[in-house]
């Protein structure tokens, strides 16, 4: 079970004191490596939050969303009003007294429906993200962003082969190929924790983790999106008056990880 510890000023004393002052070096090594995984520090700042959103910080948001909705309404159309529903128009059609031609015409219309449904190609939807990877928002999501309102809620800061990164869900991280290349092929789903040491951080706009040195019981949810190469870079020696001039040029092998979801400790 993960421990919540807030650090003081008292406590970081005894925490020292307890330690021992003419501790070995050896022994300080040992303390620090027993508690590494098992706790972190909550920071409650929910009240303050609160308080920025009903002041002057609150204002400017509104704001924000209010440059937004003017773009949230349908583009005028001047034939709305002349548009026939289905209904009416089927009133509208005049009525035949000989059934028998009237079953004639309907089953004419069915095979007419069939020959345009087997003619009728499949549409492809849009995917949710763009060719660069952003995530695809509406003109009033991207103009209320422009203004200054807040893009997202949950963050964490992931550790992955001795790189940093703050990510939160739909953030794409570019990495040097992770390997092997059986785990992290493209399309599986992986599950980063404390006890992989990679959740250093977690955050929301209530609270903040701060691992010690990791947020145990935390989870981000990554999936391997693209194994490519990356942008070509140019390596140029030259030595003068040698008549040595020497050009390279190098493409590094990269994963493409997207977040997919971020999950605080259940007591957190």
């Amino acid at each position: 079970m993960a421990s919540r510890q807030i650090i003081n000023g008292p406590f970081a004393r005894n925490l020292r004191v307890s330690a021992g002052c003419f501790a070995t070096k050896r022994t300080s090594t040992v303390l620090a490596s027993q508690s590494r995984s098992f706790a972190y520090a909550s920071v409650n700042h929910a009240e303050e939050y609160k308080q920025a959103m009903d002041g002057r910080h609150g204002q400017q948001l509104q704001l924000a969303y209010k440059e937004g909705e003017k773009y949230e309404n349908a583009a005028f159309d001047p034939f709305e009003a002349y548009r026939i529903e289905e209904d009416e128009a089927q009133e509208a059609l005049p009525d035949t007294d000989n059934e028998a031609d009237g079953d004639d015409d309907a089953d004419d219309y069915e095979e007419e429906d069939d020959d345009e449904e087997e003619g009728e190609e499949a549409i492809p939807t849009k995917s949710m993200y763009k060719k660069d990877g952003s995530v695809r928002r509406t003109r009033a999501e991207l103009v209320s962003l422009k203004a200054g309102a807040p893009a997202g809620g949950k963050f964490a800061i992931i550790n992955l082969y001795g790189s940093q990164h703050k990510v939160t869900v739909d953030d794409v991280v570019i990495l040097n190929k992770l390997r092997p290349v059986e785990k992290w092929a493209v399309g599986t789903t992986h599950t980063l924790t404390a006890d992989d040491e990679n959740l250093l951080l977690m955050g929301s706009q209530e609270q903040t983790l701060v691992g010690m040195p990791f947020v145990n019981g935390g989870e981000v949810d990554v999936m391997v999106e693209e194994i490519t190469r990356d942008k070509k870079v140019i390596i140029f020696k030259k030595k003068r008056r040698k008549n040595y001039r020497k050009k390279n040029g190098h493409k590094r092998e990269v994963t493409f990880l997207r977040v997919l979801d971020i999950r605080f400790p259940e007591n957190a």
